[in-house]
This record gives structure tokens, C-alpha cells and sequence, in this order.
């Protein structure tokens, strides 16, 4: 129900690195449109598993954030 949420399980259940806050604390320190941008190359590369959804396109072109 919130972004703390599933930062909280990424860290715990996958071991995504904690000192990075969990993917969506990382992807708003980092930027939503840096973030979409690198999976839309990866995603040209061949790699379409990384193409963004519409949630993530969408809050990078409004220049919106998981956390406020």
C-alpha cells in the first residue's frame, strides 16, 4: 500500500542493497526519467524485459516521485 512497503520486502526478501533504501527510494534519488531512460535503452538493445510500464513512464514525464 505505500513505497515503504515494498522497499521494505525488495531488502528483506531479494537483498536488494539496503544502503540504497530499496528500488524505489534508489529510483527517486536517482530520477524516474534517468531510470526510464536506461531501461528504454536496455529494452532497445534486445532486451525487452526492461521495457518501463505505463506507471513509470507516466511518473517520469510529470516529474513525479514514489516518496514525497
Amino acid at each position: 500500500a505505500a513505497p515503504e512497503d515494498i522497499d521494505f520486502a525488495m531488502i528483506f526478501g531479494t537483498g536488494f542493497a539496503p544502503f540504497r533504501g530499496g528500488p524505489l527510494r534508489y529510483a527517486d534519488r536517482t530520477g524516474l526519467s534517468t531510470i526510464v531512460a536506461e531501461m528504454n535503452r536496455l529494452a532497445e538493445a534486445g532486451e525487452a524485459r526492461f521495457s518501463p510500464c505505463r506507471l513509470l513512464q507516466d511518473m517520469a514525464g510529470n516529474g513525479q516521485t514514489f516518496y514525497s
